[in-house]
């Protein structure tokens, strides 16, 4: 920076170089932008004027694709385009000597600074849209390629025990035919026309000090590809965008979402040379028709038949590792649960594991057999303290020729077929001690307590 007694043309209104109103969408400023460089491209125009008129398209379209900067010039106007300017201080849009100097990362860090990358989103069809610009590393440093983005889909399960994929994906690599010069083979660059091969341009701001910002044409190198020179395969630009496949390792642990990052698997940079940028891949994880997921733990709704709850047994249960027998107590209520320590999700970036938490539904019979209804009934009346209806005891057999209303007398023996064969019981009333039915009423009143009196 420096003094000038000369002065230079102030900032041309953005809106007014890319005819478009101050509504105006951003889609709607990016198309109106990519038609006019299209038109004043030094390139593919020879107009001497159009290399000026393409400078300001460059420098407008710096201000209002960026929210805050396009934000700013509505408030304060063309004072906020002036390098350093600070709404808050007290020089206001003049830059003076209050802090107006903390923008000069690398190059100056002026506007209309990446021309190259807007034109190469162009040529590639607005790829690059939605994406962070190359980077410097700081003054004078390389500049960082662009960080892409690609989504990999994975089951449940190898999400949660980790898997091995192949990812396609389009990143932009230096043009081989020309080692990115962007040049046919013999050709040379010829001195940028725009800031005469300095790589900067120069601007007056208020009070008459003059900033330097880096040239739009040529991206601060200083040259540009002759019209005629350009390699064939990269139309000059020394970059092509190629298709690769990357194999990427799924850890076990990720979730719906998770990003990623393969370092240095991004993009070059479109100007000089410098690292590639990152590579971040979304995995998109499927959904579950066993478990349900909550961080490194599972749950899983296991339906049990009535008698098991009622009286306990063994129930087959899936894991991630297969399917497991768990022993239930008798008396399992609708909705308990039991935990299954260590057999959930490894924890991403951890050997430990969490827990499965198995939920017991309940599965009620909707119909029933007579004799099954019967004994049920005889359960009921023994809880309720009632005596046993007569249609609820136990048909007598065939051979005695008794009928169903045919009641034997008290304490009078008689024996019936059951699923087993023959069985001996009491037809009267059933005793506290005496009778099968009398036992398997107490046995059967022992398991089934209320809630409140498990243990």
């Amino acid at each position: 920076m420096h003094a000038s007694a000369s002065l230079s043309a102030a900032p041309k209104d953005p809106y007014k170089v890319l005819d478009v109103g101050k509504d105006a969408s951003a889609a709607e400023v990016k198309k109106k932008y990519f038609s006019l460089a299209r038109k004043y491209h030094p390139d593919t125009n020879p107009d001497e004027s159009a290399r000026e008129k393409f400078v300001e398209i460059q420098d407008a379209y710096e201000v209002l694709k960026d929210e805050k900067k396009r934000a700013s010039y509505d408030q304060y106007g063309s004072a906020s385009q002036q390098q350093g300017f600070d709404p808050s201080s007290p020089f206001g849009g003049q830059g003076g000597f209050g802090g107006g100097f903390s923008g000069f990362g690398g190059g100056f860090g002026g506007g209309g600074g990446q021309s190259q990358s807007d034109l190469f989103d162009q040529l590639f069809g607005g790829a690059f849209q939605g994406q962070r610009r190359g980077r410097s590393s700081g003054f004078g440093g390389p500049v960082k390629g662009d960080t892409i983005q690609a989504t990999v889909g994975v089951t449940f399960m190898e999400a949660c025990k980790g898997a091995l994929r192949e990812v396609s994906i389009t990143p932009v690599v230096e043009c081989t035919p020309c080692t990115g010069t962007g040049l046919k083979k013999g050709a040379k660059r010829s001195t940028c026309g725009t800031c005469g091969g300095s790589g900067t341009r120069t601007f007056v701001v208020d009070g008459g000090f003059q900033m330097a910002s880096t040239c739009s044409t040529c991206s601060g190198s200083g040259t540009t590809v002759p019209r005629g020179s350009q390699c064939g395969e990269c139309s000059g630009m020394g970059k092509v965008r190629v298709r690769k496949t990357v194999k990427v390792d799924i850890p076990a642990g990720v979730q719906d979402g998770t990003v990623i990052q393969v370092s240095n698997a991004g993009d070059a940079p479109l100007s000089g040379k410098g690292p590639n940028g990152d590579l971040h891949i979304i995995v998109n994880v499927s959904a579950s028709k066993v478990f349900r997921r909550q961080g490194p733990n599972l749950h899983h709704d296991s339906k049990i038949p009535w008698h098991t709850a009622l009286l306990g047994g063994k129930v087959r249960v899936p894991t991630l590792d297969g399917d497991v027998d768990v022993r239930i107590p008798g008396g399992t209520q609708q909705g308990e649960e039991m935990v299954l320590k260590g057999r959930g999700v490894t924890q991403l970036h951890s050997k430990e594991k969490g827990d499965l938490f198995v939920s017991f539904t309940i599965q009620i019979p909707r119909s029933l057999t007579k004799r099954q209804r019967d004994i049920l009934q005889l359960y009921v009346d023994e809880l309720e303290g009632r005596s046993p209806a007569p249609s609820s005891r136990a048909p007598p057999s065939p051979k005695d020729n008794a009928t169903v209303n045919d009641l034997p007398k008290t304490g009078e023996k008689t024996t019936t077929n059951d699923d087993n064969g023959t069985a001996s019981f009491t037809s009267a009333p059933p005793l506290p001690e005496d009778g099968w039915l009398s036992r398997a009423t107490k046995r059967l009143r022992g398991l089934i307590k209320p809630s409140g009196d498990r243990v």
